[in-house]
């Protein structure tokens, strides 16, 4: 093997390892995956992060509440230190975490949007399940709220069932 084949194919392989990087971002010190291609249901997005292998990692998780919106811009009653109290942990150990937020948790809803409330640019039809979760009580039934964050209007919410995107950070 010559030099000239040498510094190609180290060349071509900085170039295949830095497009390989260019699918992760960094967001206030976290690390985010590409979101997944399919939608799936809460309980398999954490397995789904969990064996995640991206970038050349393999310690993916799913995001926390507090970690997701910090991808959300443009909404500035949702984003971090907006006026929408759900955050993780000390909230979600409140039954009523959810109702003293009540209408503060989102902006206008916007179709066709173009990543407009998305730091990744992320549009209307996406919507990310979060790690943060927390049991409601009605009655005398149990039922395990997840929370995620759905970028037409920059809200946060949360949901006992759907199928929904995924991101997931290190």
């Amino acid at each position: 093997m010559n030099k000239f084949s040498s510094i190609f194919i180290i060349l071509a392989l900085f170039i295949f390892i830095g497009c390989d990087r260019e699918d992760c971002t960094a967001i206030d010190g976290n690390m985010w995956s590409s979101r997944s291609l399919t939608m799936m249901g809460s309980g398999e997005a954490d397995n789904y992060c969990k064996n995640l292998n991206e970038c050349g990692y393999s310690d993916w998780r799913l995001p926390n509440i507090n970690e997701l919106r910090t991808l959300i811009q443009n909404c500035p009653a949702t984003q971090p230190d907006g006026i929408c109290g759900v955050h993780d942990p000390d909230c979600l150990k409140d039954p009523d975490c959810f109702y003293y937020s009540a209408g503060q948790c989102l902006c206008e809803k916007k179709e066709d949007n173009g990543g407009y409330y998305s730091k990744l640019g992320d549009d209307d039809n996406v919507v990310l399940w979060s790690s943060s979760d927390f049991e409601y009580i009605s009655g005398c039934e149990a039922t395990t709220l997840v929370w995620l964050v759905d970028f037409s209007s920059g809200e946060v919410r949360n949901e006992e069932y759907g199928y929904h995107n995924v991101r997931c950070v290190r």
